[in-house]
């Protein structure tokens, strides 16, 4: 495969819903003014930080749609010099959240299409796998492989997504073709949860227990098809000592390829 002329940067970013929201809000904004990616896709997100992206990236556009999810859940934004807007869907995969979805779009460029997609696969304390002991996430990671598949064929196809574990769900992903951001550059991703310190109060611990959580790497930019990985970034940002945040964006800069 040889390199195009067609690089770009994605980014990723769980944006924790109303938590904290008013102590947040200018860092998230600050982020999104003095770090602007060329696609970005987004977890928990609510239509207060949709719009805040919207006006602090007045560059780029995003998907337009009725359905609750691309406010209340994920949303995909593109550089309108770099991409142009071909069609979107959101799919069941059979995530337990509310309108949780298989959010994409499907993006033209000079050197081909490209498919931008995100999940926020489902928390393991959701009380379906708290009563039954089974791992949700795993069953939805292969419903996302079969349905990315579909959409993608052989293009350039990005899936970037909230895991909420450290095994199975990654398995299937890397069973199915797709590799990630730092794999692909033989290295190790970075910590992405929590961010420590956040500027601002926060409580240990959860109903569920009363440990902190762990330190881990769950969000991420996986790749599969005609695009190389050229660097990966776990983005530590803070705005007069403030994280947008509880969890680091994850960039990554690719190139498109052709044989």
């Amino acid at each position: 495969m040889t390199l195009t002329a067609t690089t770009f940067i994605a980014q990723t970013h769980n944006l924790w819903g109303d938590h904290a929201a008013a102590e947040r809000s200018d860092s998230l904004e600050a982020l999104y003014r003095q770090r602007q990616p060329d696609l970005l896709a987004t977890q928990e997100q609510r239509s207060w930080s949709r719009d805040l992206i919207d006006a602090a990236m007045p560059e780029h556009d995003r998907v337009q749609d009725d359905f609750a999810g691309w406010s209340t859940q994920s949303c995909l934004w593109w550089r309108r010099e770099a991409f142009e807007y071909l069609e979107h869907g959101a799919d069941d995969v059979g995530i337990l959240s509310p309108d949780a979805r298989l959010f994409w779009v499907r993006l033209a460029t000079a050197a081909g299409p490209v498919l931008l997609s995100t999940a926020h696969l489902t928390w393991p304390g959701h009380p379906q796998e708290q009563e039954s002991g089974v791992n949700q996430r795993t069953p939805q990671a292969r419903a996302i492989v079969r349905r990315l598949a579909e959409l993608s064929g052989n293009d350039a196809c990005l899936f970037t997504v909230d895991i909420n574990d450290i095994g199975p769900p990654s398995w299937e992903l890397g069973n199915g073709g797709f590799l990630d951001s730092f794999t692909a550059l033989g290295r190790h991703s970075p910590v992405t949860h929590p961010v420590v310190p956040s500027g601002f109060a926060e409580s240990i611990g959860t109903g569920l227990s009363p440990l902190a959580s762990p330190r881990k790497a769950i969000d991420w930019i996986f790749l599969r098809g005609p695009v190389q990985a050229r660097a990966s970034e776990v983005v530590e940002f803070y705005h007069r000592g403030i994280a947008p945040s509880d969890h680091y964006p994850v960039a990554a800069t690719l190139t498109l390829t052709r044989d």
